[in-house]
């Protein structure tokens, strides 16, 4: 079974998420500004950005990256779980990554990516 969020993100051509990433994309959206944009790295991560040019502080036409790493054992019961058990585990998640994104500046001086380990 397909979600809407998985669905949404084919749309866009080389911002594709596997079913399991665009869970836990569509689980943390709402943390980020509506015109962010995810991509999933060939590792399995998702880095996710937005552009900040209008922005008067910019100093940069993007945010400094925030990049999701997964462990690979919630990878896995995530792959084996229906769709309702997968978006209940993202949720559970999520204050990992509120945690993880504290103190993160969008507009550092150096621009340098936040990871985030979920799992």
């Amino acid at each position: 079974m397909e979600t809407a969020a998985a669905a949404s993100v084919k749309d866009r051509p080389g911002k594709t998420l596997d079913n399991v990433r665009a869970v836990f994309w569509h689980s943390y959206r709402h943390l980020f500004p509506p015109h962010s944009m995810a991509a999933q790295t060939p590792n399995g991560s998702v880095v996710i950005s937005w552009s900040i040019m209008d922005d008067p502080q910019a100093r940069y036409p993007y945010a400094a990256p925030v990049m999701l790493r997964f462990d690979e054992s919630l990878v896995d019961t995530m792959w084996k779980a229906e769709l309702p058990q997968r978006m209940r585990l993202a949720r559970k998640h999520e204050p990992v990554l509120r945690e993880g994104l504290r103190g993160y500046d969008p507009f550092a001086r150096f621009p340098n990516a936040r990871v985030v380990v979920i799992g």
